[in-house]
């Protein structure tokens, strides 16, 4: 016989929560990421958008926009950092002025290269003692946990913005925020 599968959606008092063991896993990991680009010189959402034009050469910058869920004013600045930073060129789509597609510059491939790699060491940290078939499993269980979050695939955690949550106060949920 099958597992039963608890439906309740509630921990008993004492047990691990889910969510706020991905939320620590979460920030944690997010924090190592941004310190090893930062070693780069890059923010994780310019990592995400090097990775994004590099998966798919010339694509517009609204499109990669839309993939990673950025919002417009925000990837305007994010693309005119790289581009000042020579990692990212705009090009001209034809005879239509207003669109513009992206391409990784010799800089750009290179320092995404660099900042893959750092990636590449960090995933095996966080998985180290966990084997192919529980990896596979873990990430299956964690797209059925970001559907149910109706997170999509790809997408930033904060939608570009760079923002953290607001804090809540230091004694609890109570209160207003600061």
């Amino acid at each position: 016989m099958g597992r039963e599968q608890d439906t309740s959606g509630s921990a008993p008092f004492g047990a691990a929560s889910v969510g706020f063991t991905l939320s620590q896993l979460g920030f944690e990991t997010s924090r190592r990421f941004g310190l090893l680009v930062g070693t780069l010189g890059l923010e994780p959402r310019q990592f995400a958008v090097l990775r994004a034009v590099q998966q798919e050469e010339g694509q517009s910058q609204q499109t990669v926009a839309e993939q990673l869920e950025i919002p417009p004013s925000t990837m305007v600045a994010l693309v005119d950092a790289l581009e000042e930073h020579k990692m990212i060129e705009r090009r001209m789509l034809g005879s239509d002025r207003r669109t513009r597609t992206l391409h990784l510059t010799p800089e750009g491939a290179g320092i995404l290269k660099r900042a893959m790699e750092l990636a590449s060491r960090l995933e095996q940290t966080i998985c180290e003692g966990i084997d192919r078939t529980e990896r596979a499993r873990l990430l299956h269980l964690l797209g059925r946990v970001a559907e149910n979050l109706g997170v999509s695939r790809g997408s930033l955690p904060d939608k570009g913005s760079g923002e953290r949550p607001p804090q809540l106060p230091a004694h609890g949920m109570e209160g207003k925020r600061r």
